[in-house]
């Protein structure tokens, strides 16, 4: 089982209570880890054991980069890694996309009992590992506005208020950006107009329960693509405010499709940031997204299937 160190002392009493449950019917080693060689270490010396991720949206995006620099995540290879998640992070944005309840001894009974399911990564031009999404656009500048906020909200326990709070900052400031979007060979933008947001998701939502894809199932072998023009200030507010529940897809100007790769480009020189898993990245001139399907298996609870959401296609 991986903690993330960093969390400190905090999270002790669920940790343990994590272990309890799982120990009633398996051995478990709780490993402490705060960085990317710690984590290397430990996946290296499991032997044929199961992993365990207790942590949040973050804990995972990192056990499963490490499985990647261990060359683990191959979808032609049929030990592709079993993992289990004890979400106990602040967003569980994926824990919620594969219906993972938040209760730690709900949560450790999956890890027992539930079914495994192959489940996808989004993979980028640079080889980083993408749990549940990736977004450029005002998704990453609500991102970057909403990181004091998450931290002021977070002391009282409002912290995924913040990402609402950097989404509407961004909805008002930002005129949009000339972004030629290509989507599995086939041009969907041509960079005439201008975007407010290019997204690719395996998960159904981001920044603590913004459902930027809802219905997306991670394990189909396909990436939920959100693109939103960049029109009047009142509509691009509208469209920040509707993208936490999910309702920005009946928007003018919102299309939402679906494709294995996805690649983004400015037409104007002018650099954009990208936000993957929640982590902000150095501005760039393009980028491109592929899903890796089948990567790892995921214990998930009974009767979670991947379902096929109301998209259109690329063409």
């Amino acid at each position: 089982m991986i903690v993330n160190d960093a969390a400190g002392t905090s999270q002790d009493d669920v940790v343990e209570t994590a272990r309890q449950v799982l120990a009633e019917r398996a051995h478990v080693d709780v490993v402490r880890t705060s960085s990317m060689d710690d984590l290397t270490s430990a996946l290296a010396a499991r032997e044929d054991s199961e992993v365990v991720v207790c942590g949040g949206d973050g804990s995972l995006h990192a056990v499963l980069t490490a499985l990647c620099l261990e060359d683990r995540l191959d979808p032609e290879d049929d030990t592709a890694p079993v993992v289990g998640l004890v979400p106990l992070g602040t967003g569980n944005d994926f824990a919620r996309a594969v219906s993972i309840p938040t209760d730690v001894r709900a949560a450790a009974g999956i890890v027992l009992d539930g079914p495994l399911r192959p489940i996808d990564v989004i993979r980028d031009d640079a080889g980083r590992v993408i749990v549940n999404a990736v977004h450029v656009g005002a998704g990453d500048e609500a991102g970057r506005l909403a990181k004091p906020w998450k931290e002021r909200l977070g002391r009282v326990g409002l912290g995924p208020l913040g990402y609402v709070v950097g989404s509407v900052m961004a909805g008002a400031r930002k005129g949009g950006w000339k972004l030629r979007v290509t989507v599995d060979g086939t041009v969907v933008s041509d960079g005439q107009t201008r975007l407010m947001q290019v997204g690719m998701a395996n998960g159904t939502s981001i920044g603590g329960g913004a459902e930027i894809a809802p219905g997306a199932a991670p394990g189909d072998g396909l990436g939920d693509v959100v693109i939103a023009e960049a029109r009047t200030r009142a509509e691009r507010l509208r469209y920040a405010l509707r993208l936490k529940s999910g309702r920005h897809g009946s928007l003018e100007g919102v299309r939402r499709l679906r494709g294995s790769e996805v690649r983004v480009e400015s037409m104007t020189g002018r650099h954009f940031g990208v936000n993957a898993d929640g982590e902000l990245l150095d501005p760039v001139l393009r980028t491109t997204w592929r899903v890796q399907a089948a990567a790892y298996r995921l214990h998930v609870p009974a009767g979670v299937e991947p379902t096929v959401p109301d998209t259109e296609p690329p063409a």
